[in-house]
């Protein structure tokens, strides 16, 4: 038993030195731990006061940078500008203040985004400083605009519960060093007081150390909370992390979504290419343009599709957008090119190139429009112009020509009458001068017709029995060594044309189809019905073909210019085509022409088909013994030898003429007439007063008055005056004698059941 407790004691003051050394070496620990914490608590403590420091500084410069915004006075730039400085010595002597690795991500994280929040408030100073007031506005109400300084706040806020959180664990572990130390010293006192009584207090002894390993067991309870409680921070965290990395994920997917939809549904052509020019990207839109799908076109060198003559201008153009790029210079300069398809075919082009850097490697975007149907347009244009300045011409020459040539066919015929019997040389120079004097009145016609100033008398007509009539008289045009071929299609409707116009445009086409055969070949008449969309009732077309020598594109695109012909000297005037071209416009229709080289050439014209047929009033023409009377005509002409003709024509069939040389005269001699005046005989376009308004004037005095006007060319009645709204008829400029004496027989016996009006009436 002895030995048992001798073994107890020694094994108790073996235990009791174990524990004294114990209790010293935790002393020495605690006293270090001690030091430590008080140590880390300042270090802390620095951090602490370091972090405030940063957000202080931070938000004052915030605060400036706000003032100034507001007031612009430049000591808040200025407070702005130190308190910018502030923040990068408050950030340095927190990296001097946080010696502990676990703080110097989020210390460098911070350092991070206090520098964008102060670059993006020092932008907006400047922006403000330099008065764009707008670009101000655009930034503040900008997404991402506060986003840094929001970032700043939160990371002061979780750097600050980190240094909180550290600094209770580390008194934690200072208690509980202490602690332990008592605990110890108070066991190694209780082993001294009863070592006798070793073997009595071992229940004793085994309670406390129960009790010890309950307090371990809950001191390590609460350090397992502790790190539970860091790990539920750090996940949530984590969680707002990958909220916010998705949600920019998806809002990077959407806008490209939305750039991908702009693309894909431009109208014009987008190419990217590198800087080694290779196509990276097209459109739709580049797709048809080019001829080919995005797969072909990619990694396909851009050269490959420019035509050999704009290669080099293409590469000026991309350096010259790439030095504007560097030197931020802002606008794409347009420029026409053309680009040549897969299939070899060449489309004319607008083209703009832009120039952009994306890491290393930059990246050209040029937009490409096909011009191909501004240039067609372009080229009508300035043919419309061209056709609308001799037009011009014409019709300004054409009323005094016309007089001109009245009065030397009238004088003529009065020639011939007065030489009857007499020398036949005389008669013949006689005849010659009247044959030149239709001769220009012809060219005259054919001047008003393609500058569609010509008179007409349009009526329903069936072109099918037009050409009819004419077959054998376009056979004896074209010679017997040309064969001459028709195809009518019966189904056409009728169309409203001058009958004369009609048949100058079949004699014209026909006669220049047998010039471009000289060794013989077929000339081919067809007429067909044509449904149009834009036409209600659609329309017929005529066309002329030929198996002659054809024409270039050039001399295609020349054919409708007047005087422009392909015919040796002398054996053209270049008004064939030009009139044809007249005559179709001037009744609303088209005509196109299609030819090549050796294969013979076809015009096909168009004409929309009426509607309605209108009935017309049909006068049956006077026998020329009847061509006379005995009524007084009064005649209004401002060209007095044309008034003079006239008169005496008048006169020698029987009337009795009273003459005017202007409106006002003629008003004048209308009220002091000693006869009745039965009909007015005036010129339209004449000084002071026109044709149109005398008419206007006397009728409403004068209701049994009839009215005949004498008009060269059509603009100076329809466009200008609107005779034709009076319903009354209008002899053309030059006429015979005959002519003038039949028109002035059918408007005195033209009945007055036409209309009730007086102006329907004297018509």
């Amino acid at each position: 038993m002895s030995r048992f407790a001798l073994r107890q004691t020694v094994v108790a003051g073996y235990a009791a030195a174990i524990l004294v050394c114990a209790v010293g070496w935790l002393a020495f620990r605690s006293a270090s731990g001690a030091a430590e914490a008080r140590r880390d608590a300042q270090r802390f403590g620095r951090t602490v006061i370091a972090v405030r420091r940063v957000g202080a500084v931070t938000r004052e410069a915030e605060s400036a940078q706000r003032t100034f915004l507001l007031t612009g006075d430049d000591r808040d730039l200025a407070r702005f500008s130190a308190m910018t400085d502030s923040s990068r010595m408050a950030l340095a002597q927190l990296r001097a203040a946080t010696s502990d690795a676990r703080f110097a991500p989020r210390v460098d994280s911070l350092a991070y985004f206090v520098g964008l929040a102060l670059g993006e408030l020092g932008q907006t100073a400047r922006l403000r400083r330099d008065a764009d007031v707008p670009a101000v506005v655009n930034v503040l109400r900008s997404e991402r605009s506060g986003q840094p300084a929001l970032e700043v706040e939160r990371l002061l806020d979780a750097l600050s519960a980190s240094v909180d959180r550290a600094a209770m664990a580390q008194s934690l572990r200072a208690e509980r060093t202490r602690d332990t130390v008592f605990l110890v010293a108070a066991l190694a006192g209780i082993l001294a007081l009863v070592v006798a009584a070793l073997i009595h207090r071992r229940e004793v002894r085994g309670a406390r150390e129960q009790r010890h390993i309950t307090d371990e067991l809950e001191a390590q309870s609460e350090q397992l909370h502790l790190q539970t409680v860091e790990l539920r921070t750090a996940n949530a965290e984590l969680e707002a992390a990958t909220r916010e990395l998705v949600e920019r994920t998806l809002e990077a997917e959407r806008s490209e979504t939305r750039l991908a939809g702009v693309l894909a549904s431009a109208t014009d052509a987008i190419v990217s290419f590198d800087d080694e020019r290779r196509i990276v990207y097209v459109n739709a839109a580049a797709e048809r343009l080019f001829g080919a799908d995005a797969d072909a076109l990619t990694n396909a060198h851009i050269a490959r599709f420019l035509a050999g003559r704009s290669e080099d201008e293409f590469d000026e153009r991309v350096r010259a957008a790439r030095r504007a790029a560097h030197l931020e210079e802002s606008g794409a300069e347009r420029w026409d090119t053309i680009v040549e398809r897969v299939d070899g075919s060449e489309v004319p082009v607008e083209v703009s190139v832009s120039y952009a850097r994306t890491g290393r490697k930059g990246l050209f975007t040029a937009l490409l429009r096909d011009v191909t149907r501004q240039r067609q347009l372009e080229a009508e244009f300035r043919q419309a112009q061209k056709m609308e300045a001799v037009g011009r011409l014409a019709g300004g020459i054409a009323h005094d020509f016309n007089n001109l040539l009245t009065v030397i066919g009238a004088t003529s015929d009065f020639l011939l009458l007065d030489v009857a019997g007499d020398s036949r040389e005389l008669a013949r120079d006689i005849r010659e001068i009247k044959r030149a004097t239709d001769r220009a009145a012809s060219l005259t016609r054919q001047l008003l017709a393609f500058s569609r100033r010509q008179l007409v008398q349009p009526q329903m007509l069936d072109l099918n029995a037009v050409v009819q009539d004419m077959e054998k008289m376009l056979q004896r045009l074209i010679g017997e060594d040309v064969t001459l071929s028709t195809d009518y299609d019966p189904e056409i409707g009728l169309v409203r044309l001058d009958r004369g116009q009609l048949e100058q445009i079949v004699v014209n086409l026909v006669v220049n189809a047998r010039d471009a055969m000289p060794e013989g070949g077929v000339v081919r008449v067809r007429t067909q019905g044509v449904a149009d969309r834009n036409m209600p009732a659609g329309v017929v077309t005529l066309s002329v073909s030929d198996t002659g020598v054809g024409m270039d594109e050039e001399t295609c695109s020349r054919i409708f210019e007047p005087f422009f012909t392909t015919k040796e000297q002398g054996k053209g005037t270049g008004l064939g085509l030009s009139t044809v071209y007249g005559i179709v416009t001037q009744a609303g229709g088209q005509i196109g022409v299609a030819s090549e080289i050796d294969a013979g050439t076809t015009f096909t014209l168009a004409f929309p088909v009426a509607e309605e047929e209108e009935p017309s009033v049909h006068v049956v023409p006077a026998q020329l013994d009847t061509l006379r009377g005995d009524e007084t005509v009064l005649v209004v002409e401002d060209e007095e030898p044309l008034r003079r003709l006239t008169r005496r024509i008048l006169e020698s069939r029987g009337y009795r003429v009273l003459d005017a040389a202007d409106g006002a005269e003629a008003i004048r001699v209308m009220a002091s007439a000693p006869w009745r005046v039965d009909l007015i005989l005036s010129d339209v376009v004449m000084p002071g007063m026109s044709g149109r308004e005398l008419v206007e004037r006397i009728l409403p005095v004068y209701p049994w008055l009839r009215v005949l006007f004498m008009s060269g060319y059509t603009e100076d009645t329809i466009l200008h005056h609107r005779v034709s709204e009076l319903g009354m008829t209008v002899l053309e400029k030059p006429f015979t004698p005959d002519d003038l004496a039949r028109a002035v027989r059918g408007a005195l016996d033209r009945t007055a059941d036409i209309g009730d009006t007086p102006a329907a009436a004297a018509g």
